[in-house]
C-alpha cells in the first residue's frame, strides 16, 4: 500500500491516514500568499518601518509579513510587528483587506493594533528604520506606497472603522475568531 499524503505536509497523512495528493490540489495551492500588516497607534502616531530587504527596499510601511502555516492571522501580525519593529501589541480589529493578482494571488489583511510596550527598533534585516509617524509627517517620507498612506489615514482617524473580533467555536468545538460588524 502506498504511503498516504496530506495537502498540508506531504510527509504526514491526515488523522485517518488517507488523502491522495491530486493534481487539482497541487494546481490550487500554488501561486498565492497571505500576508498581514499591523497598524499600531500610540499618542496619535502610527508605527512605521523602512523596508531593508530586496523587495520594497526603502519603502516606508507598516510592519508586516507572511503568515506561517501553524499560526492564525492575529498571531502572525503580532509576531511580525515585534520582529520587525520591537513593539509588543494586541489586535483591536481588522482595518482593511487588499486582494490582488499579479505574479501571485495575494491577500493582505491590515489589522489595527493596540500598543502594549517597547520602542521602535528595526530588526536590521528586513527593516533598517522604525519610528512613530504622524499624519503631517507622511509627506516628508521618501517612498510611501499608496496603500500605506491610506492605512495611515484610516488608523489615525478619530474613530477608525474596524471589523471587531468575536470568539467563536466550530461544530467540533475548535475555537476561532470571526471579524465582523463595524466598531
Amino acid at each position: 500500500m502506498a504511503a498516504a499524503v496530506s495537502p498540508v505536509d506531504p510527509q504526514f497523512p491526515f488523522a485517518d491516514g488517507h488523502f491522495p495528493l491530486s493534481s487539482t490540489f497541487l494546481a490550487y495551492n500554488r501561486g498565492y500568499n497571505v500576508g498581514v500588516g499591523g497598524a499600531v497607534v500610540r499618542n496619535g502616531k502610527l508605527l512605521m518601518v523602512r523596508r531593508a530587504s530586496s523587495y520594497g527596499r526603502g519603502n516606508w510601511q507598516i510592519p508586516g509579513g507572511f503568515i506561517e502555516r501553524d499560526e492564525t492571522l492575529e498571531q502572525a501580525v503580532v509576531r511580525e510587528v515585534e520582529e520587525e519593529a520591537g513593539v509588543k501589541s494586541s489586535v483591536r480589529g481588522v482595518l482593511g483587506l487588499r486582494s490582488r493578482t499579479d505574479d501571485y494571488n495575494s491577500t493582505y489583511v491590515v489589522f489595527l493594533l493596540d500598543y502594549e510596550s517597547g520602542e521602535p527598533t528595526p530588526d536590521g534585516v528586513e527593516t533598517d528604520r522604525a519610528r512613530w509617524i504622524g499624519l503631517g509627517d507622511l509627506a516628508g517620507l521618501d517612498k510611501l506606497p499608496p496603500i500605506n498612506a491610506r492605512v495611515a489615514q484610516l488608523a489615525l482617524a478619530t474613530d477608525p472603522p474596524v471589523l471587531l473580533p468575536a470568539e467563536m467555536r466550530g461544530p467540533d468545538g475548535t475555537p476561532y475568531q470571526l471579524f465582523a460588524g463595524l466598531d
